[in-house]
């Protein structure tokens, strides 16, 4: 798919972000790690995203809304990060 995602566990619950970036691994996109984030206090799934890859918003948003409740997106991934884009997996 040509986008590289880093997946975070915002919701708390054990195991949710790693089954996140293995679904994402399977529909073709590279997972650049995966962890903890700042809380588990997300209700739905965040997506930010390096404004050079803003097109591939709307993919990588309809792949994952097949499988969680998507939140916030934006283009406001700094230029800097390692990855394409950021997924924070939330509790629905």
């Amino acid at each position: 798919k040509g986008l590289t995602v880093r997946v975070l566990n915002g919701s708390g619950e054990t195991g949710k972000g790693g089954a996140a970036a293995d679904f994402l691994k399977g529909l073709g996109y590279e997972i650049g790690g995966t962890g903890n984030a700042d809380n588990y206090d997300y209700e739905k799934t965040t997506i930010t995203i390096k404004k050079d890859k803003e097109t591939l918003l709307n993919t990588l948003k309809t792949d994952l809304a097949t499988k969680y409740t998507i939140g916030t997106t934006s283009a406001t991934l700094a230029s800097s990060e390692s990855v394409d884009a950021v997924a924070i997996i939330g509790k629905n």
